[in-house]
Parts: C-alpha cells; sequence; structure tokens
C-alpha cells in the first residue's frame, strides 16, 4: 500500500470517526473531499485513470457539500441575529 492510499485511508477514518462524534457537515465533507483527492492522486500515479476520474468527482461533489454546509450555518447564523 502506497503512502497516499495510506494517508487517505487515515484521513478518511478520521472524518468517519468524527462524525460520529458530532463533527460538523463542513468539516465532515471537507476531510471526504480530501480522502477522495488523495486517493485520486494515487490512482493517478498508478495511470488507473478511471478510477482517478471518479474519485476527483466524488471530492468536487463532496467540497460543494462542505460549501453548502459552511453557507447554510452562516445563514442561520444571520437569521438568529
Amino acid at each position: 500500500m502506497s503512502t497516499l492510499m495510506i494517508a487517505a485511508a487515515a484521513v478518511g477514518t478520521l472524518a468517519l470517526i468524527g462524525g460520529v462524534l458530532g463533527l460538523s457537515d463542513s468539516w465532515f465533507c471537507g476531510l471526504l473531499a480530501l480522502a477522495c483527492v488523495l486517493g485520486a492522486a494515487d490512482c493517478a500515479y498508478r495511470e488507473q485513470n478511471g478510477y482517478a476520474f471518479g474519485l476527483l468527482i466524488c471530492g468536487a461533489m463532496l467540497s460543494g457539500g462542505a460549501l453548502h454546509a459552511i453557507l447554510a450555518a452562516g445563514r442561520e447564523q444571520r437569521r438568529q441575529r
């Protein structure tokens, strides 16, 4: 197992443990997006282009989810004022 894949697995595991313990949605999605990008880098290095492309798309969608969670939390804070 390569160093990139070990890092991706560690970040993904950290995100899942944090999700169980109540980590905010923005951090959860951000950590999973990072894990996807690290996995995609490993797949690209191994020349598995289909997997790399799929992981990059998943990472982009999770990044969008993290951005949405940040914006929604900001809107909620403005409503409470």
